[in-house]
């Protein structure tokens, strides 16, 4: 019981950070990724009075960070192949900000090139791998989805916006080929 009593206050504080760091963040229903609020992704915010009032409201909400301006490839299960026969590119992966989700999936996150304007895309850029920016949404640690929390691969967890890397160059040219 100790453990659920401490959840509600690391979501809180873990929202808070994210938001002082520049993320935009909203909360999303306890174990799920459907948004709580009215509008969804476009409430996000980085006010801290307003996110201290969703998680008071809803103290166990998942915590869900707008993607606008960023780019996260999203790899869906730990079985998933990609990039395995392509080691220099999987090994420029390596060193940048890595959520691990309740899956057993990755999710690499970088900033958007100026001058770009990516939107999500499913299953595009390969099987079972998809991409979240402009008009998208990720859940980050310590959200809890099926039991299991996502968490940042040790060393690789998220700095501010500006910070991130932008994507290496064939992951941009794969992404542009994508875009409308």
């Amino acid at each position: 019981m100790a453990i659920e009593q401490r959840q509600p206050s690391a979501l809180l504080q873990a929202a808070l950070w994210y938001a002082d760091q520049g993320y935009p963040v909203f909360p999303c229903a306890p174990g799920r990724k459907t948004p709580l609020t009215e509008h969804g992704l476009l409430d996000a915010t980085t006010d801290a009075d307003q996110i201290e009032a969703w998680w008071t409201q809803s103290p166990g909400a998942n915590l869900a960070l707008r993607t606008d301006g960023l780019i996260v490839v999203d790899v869906d299960g730990a079985d998933n192949a990609w990039l395995q026969d392509q080691p220099e590119r999987l090994a420029q992966l390596a060193t940048v900000p890595t959520s691990l989700t309740p899956r057993g999936g990755r999710q690499y996150m970088f900033r958007q090139p100026e001058g770009r304007c990516w939107r999500n895309t499913a299953g595009q850029l390969a099987h079972r791998v998809d991409t979240r920016a402009d008009g998208g949404y990720v859940l980050v640690a310590p959200s809890v989805v099926a039991g299991t929390a996502y968490r940042w691969l040790d060393g690789l967890d998220l700095p501010a916006p500006e910070k991130l890397d932008p994507p290496p160059d064939w992951l941009v040219a794969l992404l542009d080929r994508m875009a409308p």
